[in-house]
């Protein structure tokens, strides 16, 4: 009986270590295989500009990243996906939900985000906003 106790108690214990390194490992692959703008194939890692910082975006393509996994959002025109950070936002994942796929402009140039918050979102942009699709 006591075998079987044992037994029972290291296979949860490896099983509650387990999930969060696998859910962690999944979001980190996900991260490397998705993108921006061109299906799954592997190019490079957010802060690198997936297509590079001048890839263009029309607001159709950034409203597609909506969710806590896949997160864009457009800051005065540039294009940022910020999947990565969702977790360490100080204000919350609620605060960054609000214009998730969406102009978060406004949100972002409030009084809660010292200036130097700026410089540190650049390394997350990975394209601009593609403004000639205004015109169409």
């Amino acid at each position: 009986m006591a075998d079987q106790n044992f037994i029972y108690y290291a296979l949860l214990f490896a099983a509650v270590l387990t999930i969060p390194l696998l859910r962690l490992a999944a979001k980190q692959l996900a991260q490397l295989a998705h993108t921006p703008g061109h299906g799954t194939s592997v190019v490079g890692v957010v802060g690198g500009g997936y297509g590079g910082k001048s890839e263009l975006f029309t607001r159709a393509d950034v409203a597609k990243h909506n969710t806590k996994e896949d997160l864009w959002v457009v800051i005065n025109g540039k294009v940022y996906d910020l999947s990565e950070y969702v977790d360490e936002h100080p204000g919350g994942v609620a605060a960054m939900m609000k214009n998730a796929g969406a102009d978060a402009t406004v949100g972002f140039s409030g009084p809660q985000h010292p200036s130097r918050v700026l410089d540190m979102v650049d390394e997350y942009q990975v394209g601009v906003i593609d403004e000639s699709e205004k015109d169409k």
